[in-house]
């Protein structure tokens, strides 16, 4: 392994600690605030990759957790937890961004037979709760970040739960 190698995975585990303990924060907060909480990250994962559920028809990404309320005002929701560093500016806009597990996710919300799918950003730390119908568009990035598509949400403090 060369040094470049070992320092990429070296940021790779603190980036991955970093959204970890975001997780944890994000799932301590829904338990606190819903009837049940599936979390989903748990599960059985294959080398170099997360949960997801598989069969005949494919295989799809989970997202973090899955949210159970007995209220039917609150609904039952996929949840997925992203901590941010930095939002981009995307048509004179600042936005969170989201890869294309995204999509992965929406198809979940639908296999499962839940409301909607829930993006919570963790950003300085606040913590942002954005719905799926509040996607404002897509765009493709090429960056050391991304490369290819990326859903935005626009930048917004009236999102801010906590």
């Amino acid at each position: 392994m060369t040094s470049m190698q070992s320092e990429q995975d070296k940021r790779f585990e603190e980036n991955l600690a970093v959204g970890e303990a975001g997780e944890d924060i994000v799932y301590s907060y829904l338990v606190a605030n819903n009837s049940f909480v599936e979390d989903l990250r748990k599960q059985k994962r294959s080398e170099g990759g997360g949960p997801r559920l598989k069969g005949t028809e494919g295989s799809l990404v989970s997202p973090d957790f899955a949210v159970y309320n007995k209220n039917p005002n609150k609904g039952n929701f996929a949840v997925d937890a992203k901590v941010k560093t930095s939002i981009y500016p995307v048509n004179g806009k600042k936005c969170f961004t989201v890869d294309s597990k995204y999509e992965q996710y929406k198809r979940v919300v639908q296999v499962k037979k839940l409301d909607f799918l829930m993006i919570v950003f963790i950003y300085e730390d606040r913590m942002y709760f954005y719905k799926d119908t509040e996607c404002s568009g897509i765009t493709t990035f090429r960056n050391q970040y991304s490369t290819g598509n990326v859903y935005l949400f626009e930048f917004d403090k009236s999102k801010i739960r906590y």
